[in-house]
């Protein structure tokens, strides 16, 4: 009897002591077991262009036009209709440089041409002969793969020679004229530039003959380096 008195307290003495020793175990694995993890942030691709911008914006063009004039006259027999064909060459010189603080691009012209423009109304024959002037052409320029273009306006003086027949406007007379307009460029293959534009001129009058003109034109240009 006092054999199995001590043993039963021995099995109660063990126990909690395992159970204690156990779960100081488990309490030591977990503390071991926690991990960090770190993340890795990887940089944005830059880009730069190689898109070169300075062989058209500064320096001397030759280019040749060509397109469609309408004339509107107003005369004591009436509105005369002066349309036709126009043509002629042109010589230019780029001012970028000298425009940067601004923001633009710009360039000083001047062109030379001749029409086939012609009506007649009442006995009253008017011909658009030749014409001659200049203008500064304010732009932008944006670049796209390479191609770059560039809108622009138009601010100038032009010199128009009208000659009449008939009645009491017969005789050649030139008209002096303030010209505003809009046009774009695109440089598309080495130096070589296609532009088009529109113009309207006011011109004075002089004679009884008031004329007002308009041109559509497409032009050639080459930009020397």
């Amino acid at each position: 009897m006092k054999k199995l008195l001590m043993a039963a307290v021995a099995i109660v003495a063990i126990v909690p002591a395992a159970h204690a020793q156990d779960k100081s175990g488990r309490t030591f694995n977990n503390q071991q077991s926690t991990t960090t993890t770190t993340r890795t942030t990887t940089p944005a691709p830059t880009y730069t262009s190689t898109v070169d911008t300075s062989s058209t914006s500064w320096g001397p063009y030759i280019g040749a036009y060509g397109g469609y004039g309408w004339t509107s006259a107003d005369t004591a027999v009436g509105d005369l209709d002066v349309d036709g064909a126009d043509y002629g060459g042109l010589i230019g010189f780029k001012v970028d440089h000298l425009l940067q603080g601004l923001g633009i691009t710009g360039a000083v012209e001047a062109y030379y041409g001749d029409s086939n423009a012609e009506d007649d109304l009442a006995g009253v024959t008017i011909e658009k002969g030749q014409e001659w002037g200049v203008n500064f052409r304010p732009g932008l320029s944006f670049l796209n793969y390479g191609t770059q273009i560039n809108p622009y306006g138009i601010i100038g003086y032009r010199r128009t020679e009208f000659e009449t027949s008939g009645g009491a406007f017969a005789g050649d007379e030139t008209y002096d004229g303030f010209d505003l307009g809009i046009g774009t460029e695109i440089v598309s293959w080495n130096n070589v530039g296609l532009r088009a534009d529109y113009t309207h001129t006011w011109y004075e009058e002089k004679n009884g003959l008031d004329p007002d003109e308009n041109n559509v034109r497409v032009g050639l240009i080459y930009h020397f380096e």
